[in-house]
């Protein structure tokens, strides 16, 4: 078996291509890790949570690491990691929501809210990981969307 690094661009057609990744962060020294869905955009990974340990943690320490893989057969794989840092998007798209004129950060926020909206609604159900947790009904609890300013993209490929 033969392993080689992946180029950037090699990267960034597999994040655009996939749908699941392992989201890892860290509190207290203690590395807490989930399986999310995501959508790569521009150089941003954007997913969709109910609140909880997750969120709680990543906005604690905002250094997270997406790890997304593809395992096509015995003879070889490919993995990519992002490293990078959380970003709350806390309001979820309204179209009848006007941004004050003088008010530009929340013009900036309510962008990066419509691009993440527009690239995660493109896929059939892809709230569902992000808006159940074990017990609950979908619609229960707090959400958000959040991204993350990707810093960093690796990636490695095994072949025969």
């Amino acid at each position: 078996m033969n392993i080689r690094e992946m180029t950037r661009q090699e990267c960034t057609a597999m994040l655009k291509s996939s749908r699941l990744g392992r989201l890892a962060c860290v509190r207290d020294d203690r590395p807490y890790v989930v399986p999310i869905h995501f959508a790569f955009g521009d150089n941003f990974i954007f997913s969709f949570s109910l609140l909880g340990k997750k969120v709680e943690w990543m906005r604690q320490n905002r250094h997270v690491c997406l790890q997304v893989d593809d395992v096509g057969s015995v003879h070889g794989w490919k993995s990519v990691v992002v490293d990078g840092l959380f970003e709350d998007l806390p309001k979820a798209p309204d179209p009848d929501w006007t941004v004050p004129a003088n008010d530009q950060q929340a013009l900036v926020s309510d962008r990066e809210r419509e691009f993440a909206w527009s690239l995660l609604q493109k896929h059939a159900n892809w709230w569902e990981p992000g808006a159940l947790k074990p017990g609950e009904t979908a619609g229960s609890g707090g959400h958000l969307f959040y991204q993350i300013r990707i810093e960093t993209i690796s990636g490695r490929q095994a072949f025969r």
